[in-house]
């Protein structure tokens, strides 16, 4: 009886894994196809518990959603992302944080858009930087600096998050 038990809970672990796959796909589907109420949906929990990718979709899903914009929200879930080197959530996390109300906005926007530049090759040849730097104050530039030397330091031997 015992062995039927176990043997029953391994199927039901193995069954919802796959479930659960599933509906990871699903997400990143409807990510892709801009259904970006779908992608939150499916990937919330995937996001919940610390997938990056995850994260990133879900993110960016709230940031540019039509029915279900919500900045902050975004922010939240590309910082997450981002904190995990995560780079492709790092320039939308970039232009999140400008002119936006968050303290040390634009510190962090012009932080995010350097390291997306250094981590993400796609970001490299944007502007996005040079133009948040422009609106930097006094010392807003050398704090950011010391920042992103904090993270490159943090993130020397950390693989990206794929």
């Amino acid at each position: 009886m015992r062995k039927k038990i176990t043997v029953f809970l391994l199927m039901f672990v193995v069954l919802k894994s796959f479930g659960q796959q599933g509906d990871f796909d699903k997400g990143l589907i409807a990510f892709g196809s801009k259904n970006f109420k779908e992608a939150i949906s499916k990937l919330r929990p995937f996001a919940e518990k610390g997938n990056c990718i995850a994260q990133f979709a879900v993110g960016f899903s709230y940031m540019y959603s039509a029915d279900s914009q919500n900045d902050t929200t975004a922010r939240h879930w590309l910082l997450m992302a981002a904190e995990q080197k995560q780079s492709a959530a790092m320039g939308p996390l970039a232009a999140n944080y400008f002119g936006s109300i968050a303290e040390d906005a634009n510190v962090k926007a012009y932080m995010w858009a350097m390291l997306a530049a250094e981590y993400d090759a796609r970001q490299k040849f944007t502007t996005t930087r040079v133009l948040i730097k422009s609106y930097l104050k006094p010392g807003e530039l050398q704090k950011a600096e010391a920042i992103i030397k904090i993270y490159k330091d943090k993130w020397k031997d950390t693989p990206d998050c794929k």
